[in-house]
């Protein structure tokens, strides 16, 4: 798996610097404190976001897209990964799925061209 505690290190790392009220209120109130409070504590009881409302809230929070935080749930409480892909990729497939169909042709060409060629030594 890619990352199977994103969901709750996203989480410990912004309860390093807002409290778990500040955090109920930086996802627009959409989880209480008191469940920051069990993920950050890496309680097993804790239920996952389900609901749209939910997880644009906690992409909020993170700072994230929402389809970031959805992956994030999948794979930690269902333990299901994405494909593997790294985070670079992952950051940047937001925008490339965005694109037009002649800019992403642009944007394809421009990577073909960078890359190393697959199966290349050295």
């Amino acid at each position: 798996m890619a990352d199977r505690w994103a969901f709750t290190d996203k989480a410990r790392a912004i309860s390093r610097y807002m409290t778990l009220a500040e955090m109920e209120e930086g996802c627009d109130r959409v989880r209480k404190a008191s469940w920051w409070g069990r993920v950050v504590r890496c309680d097993e009881s804790t239920q996952p976001p389900y609901y749209d409302i939910e997880i644009a809230g906690i992409a909020k929070l993170f700072k994230t897209t929402q389809d970031q935080v959805r992956t994030m749930i999948t794979e930690e409480w269902f333990g299901v990964a994405p494909a593997k892909t790294t985070s670079r990729v992952r950051r940047l497939a937001p925008q490339i799925d965005a694109l037009h169909d002649k800019d992403f042709a642009l944007v394809e060409s421009v990577l073909n061209r960078l890359a190393p060629e697959q199966g290349a030594e050295g």
